[in-house]
């Protein structure tokens, strides 16, 4: 959540989402297939940060990505960068060399 004025900004449930692009006569599904992605690759972007699967999304609600989900933008509507997870990465490297050796 992030503070805009005197609210915290939410993003959107899921749910909400749905409903919305239900509303305008597709689906998740339907729009992933129709731009060249999985079937399940919109909802996923429902769980977690993507932000060109977002921008689509957005884009048929005539909305911006940010007032869907305040949470993983900037004020400016740039997406903002996720830590990575650079331990677990590491972690898988040596067990691969591990395996290898």
């Amino acid at each position: 959540m992030r503070k805009i004025g005197s609210e915290i900004a939410q993003d959107w449930h899921a749910e909400q989402v749905k409903a919305a692009v239900r509303m305008r006569g597709e689906t998740l599904a339907s729009l992933s297939v129709a731009h060249g992605y999985d079937l399940s690759a919109f909802s996923k972007a429902l769980k977690r940060p993507w932000p060109a699967v977002e921008m689509i999304i957005a884009t048929f609600l005539d909305l911006a990505p940010k007032h869907i989900w305040p949470s993983r933008y900037d004020t400016a509507g740039r997406p903002l960068r996720r830590p990575s997870n650079g331990r677990r990465m590491a972690d898988a490297r040596l067990r691969q060399k591990s395996r290898a050796a």
